[in-house]
């Protein structure tokens, strides 16, 4: 499953975020598909994440809820959305 995380800032100083994103390995069993540091205000970094489970999520965010208010969004691709809207349509 693919997972959109949006992550707020909250906590810390962005050298101390960055420091700590410089050694953070994407948890085993989740792939880091691309993640996007964004010059607005909110959200301040978006992710995107393969996993199987919706509990390696939630174990891959338990690192950074000190420093970022996560919202985290089950997602497809919309190549997998038009084959959906295809098959509807039968």
């Amino acid at each position: 499953m693919l997972f959109v995380v949006l992550c707020n800032a909250k906590g810390g100083t962005s050298k101390e975020r960055t420091e700590r994103r410089m050694t953070w390995k994407a948890p085993e069993g989740t792939k880091l598909i691309g993640e996007y540091w964004l010059t607005n205000e909110y959200p301040n970094v978006v992710q995107i994440i393969e996993a199987d489970n919706v509990q390696l999520m939630l174990n891959a965010i338990s690192d950074w809820d000190d420093f970022f208010d996560i919202s985290i969004y089950p997602a497809i691709t919309a190549e997998e959305g038009m084959k959906n809207i295809q098959e509807m349509m039968k």
